[in-house]
């Protein structure tokens, strides 16, 4: 009896093994994400200090720190167009 339910087992993890493969098979091709400010979406950064993590600097708006976005183009088109709009209501 444990040999049919073994197969029965089996079975099930094949049918899971190939639904997970189905599910992370890439069709599409990989966009391109690029390292942007998370404040302005500027993709000119560069790194600023040493150590275990480093810091990032921002050309564009002065931004320094340690987190910066993986956007693809149109995230870093929707955060630039967010920085702008929220520039001009403080002026």
């Amino acid at each position: 009896m444990a040999d049919v339910e073994d197969i029965k087992r089996g079975d099930k993890m094949k049918d899971e093994e190939a639904e997970i493969e189905a599910f992370t098979d890439d069709t599409q091709p990989e966009e391109e994400l690029i390292e942007v400010c998370p404040i302005c979406g500027s993709p000119e950064l560069y790194y600023e200090a040493g150590g275990v993590e480093g810091l990032y600097h921002c050309k564009h708006c002065g931004y320094i720190g340690a987190f910066v976005i993986d956007a693809n183009k149109e995230m870093m088109e929707l955060i630039r167009k967010e920085y702008n709009t929220s520039a001009r209501d403080a002026e």
